[in-house]
């Protein structure tokens, strides 16, 4: 009789939790049904020299270390989780100061995107890519995606870093340079 009742508890234990389980909302967890879950390496700061001999260079490994996993290995972000998508931005695009200060200091919403209001954070990197990783990532997110813009260099990080050294807090867009 005993062992009838612990099956008992345990059917009913796995059935509670099935049913807990099918009510969550997953749906945030990917854009669309063809989106990829993105695997970021934890070996790919050790792999990131070797990365430069790759399509995409010495960006495309901190693009996947850094970036990646919120806007995806495919660039286009997850707007219904306020993280912007960056194939297709005509920010990342632009005049390259723009970006170079939002990974500086980072960004604040709101902001608008394709007609999605988005309401995110972006933390700043300031402190933890030198000029040159930032350089690399940037040229790398400004011509991957389907992005068309020309690289960024360490002397124009330098240059932004410089002149922005003082700002202690993340840009709204209306802020940005």
């Amino acid at each position: 009789m005993q062992f009838f009742t612990k099956r008992l508890c345990v059917g009913i234990l796995a059935l509670a939790m099935v049913s807990m389980l099918s009510g969550c909302n997953v749906r945030g967890l990917f854009t669309s049904y063809g989106d990829d879950p993105v695997w970021v390496d934890p070996n790919a700061a050790a792999t990131e020299t070797a990365a430069a001999g790759d399509a995409g260079g010495p960006g495309k490994a901190v693009y996947g270390r850094i970036c990646a996993a919120c806007h995806l290995g495919s660039g286009k972000g997850v707007p219904g989780n306020n993280i912007p998508a960056l194939a297709g931005s005509a920010l990342a695009q632009g005049d390259a100061r723009k970006p170079i200060a939002i990974v500086l200091h980072g960004l604040r919403g709101p902001i608008e995107r394709n007609g999605v209001q988005i309401n995110g954070q972006m933390a700043a990197w300031k402190d933890q890519l030198d000029d040159q990783q930032i350089a690399d990532v940037l040229t790398y997110v400004r011509s991957a995606f389907g992005n068309a813009a020309g690289p960024v260099t360490a002397d124009e990080v330098k240059a932004v870093r410089e002149e922005t050294a003082s700002r202690t807090v993340q840009y709204t867009e209306a802020e940005l340079p």
